[in-house]
């Protein structure tokens, strides 16, 4: 063996201890910019928002903390989603008014993903949001623990202005409804069937 690599090879299995600490806090880092909601008294963890891929997964962590779900549909196709998503539904990521309330899960309808469902057959994102009816994008409707729709959903961006209340009223209802469930106040008005994940 040359003497050259002898005095690296020593080098690196001396740093790589360094090396892997701060990989660990970096990982850790974006775990915490990613927004985690730890589960009281297990070390069980949930995206506070992410992509919806595990629907028996979230509405299980929903029953254990009584929190509804939002629901942000969108196209990569769409300007009105991109607005929507990167005015109102990612700021929600560091605001700690949201934090622990409810979960954030994202479909992109034209993305060649899949979805476990609550029956845990896959499902692509496109045969979901035909299972719900999704005929306008961006839409954000909001369900409950029981997975049942709570509230009418936002569909489409008519007045932007407008667009913060309609979010936080729809948030409003969903926590209310997460927690005390009244079918009179908590089933959509707009819709002939309440829809479910």
């Amino acid at each position: 063996m040359p003497q050259t690599t002898l005095p690296r090879r020593r080098w690196m299995m001396s740093a790589l201890p360094g090396v892997l600490f701060g990989m660990l806090l970096v990982l850790s880092g974006a775990t915490q910019a990613a927004g985690v909601i730890q589960s009281a008294g297990t070390a069980d963890t949930l995206p506070f928002m992410a992509n919806l891929s595990d629907i028996p997964r979230d509405l299980a962590a929903m029953q254990e903390r009584k929190i509804p779900m939002l629901l942000f549909v969108h196209a990569s196709y769409c300007g009105y989603c991109q607005l929507v998503d990167s005015s109102f539904i990612q700021p929600m990521l560091d605001d700690p008014a949201y934090q622990g309330k409810l979960i954030i899960r994202r479909i992109e309808i034209d993305a060649p993903l899949s979805i476990l469902d609550r029956h845990g057959i896959e499902e692509t994102n496109m045969h979901f949001a035909r299972r719900l009816d999704v005929r306008l994008v961006p839409m954000v409707a909001f369900f409950g623990p029981d997975g049942r729709e709570i509230g009418d959903s936002i569909k489409g961006v008519t007045v932007p202005d407008f667009y913060p209340y309609y979010l936080d009223e729809g948030i409003k209802l969903a926590e209310q409804c997460a927690k005390t469930p009244d079918p009179a106040r908590c089933m959509p008005s707009k819709v002939a069937g309440q829809r479910s994940l």
